[in-house]
């Protein structure tokens, strides 16, 4: 056993850096609501495999791609880990909403737009 106090790693100190980016208020407001109007969006044309017929190119998989490409850039910016902008349960809170408004779009796209 140590003396020494433990030191928390998750909580590293920046000495001579810039300063933090303070975290928008309405972060989660825009991450929810995204990949609300994103599983929306690509839902709706789900049926037309505007990408291609791949399984790589399946609306549901772009979607998700296009999310984890901006919560990396969302992760560059900000210099912080993700889990420390937005937690865990809301990070699977948002897929689940996307997933949902994808299966909610994917079924406007198919039963409502092609009505006479």
């Amino acid at each position: 056993m140590s003396d020494n106090p433990r030191i928390d790693p998750l909580k590293p100190e920046r000495h001579g850096g810039p300063p933090p980016v303070p975290v928008s208020p309405h972060l989660l407001t825009w991450w929810f609501g995204l990949m609300a109007v994103g599983g929306l969006g690509f839902g709706a044309y789900a049926d037309e495999r505007p990408f291609g017929n791949g399984a790589l190119a399946h609306p549901l998989v772009v979607l998700f791609a296009v999310a984890a490409a901006g919560l990396m850039t969302l992760r560059f910016l900000h210099a912080r880990p993700l889990l420390k902008l937005i937690s865990a349960p809301c990070l699977a809170g948002g897929a689940v909403i996307g997933v949902a408004c994808f299966f909610i779009g994917s079924w406007f796209g198919s039963s409502l737009m092609h009505m006479p």
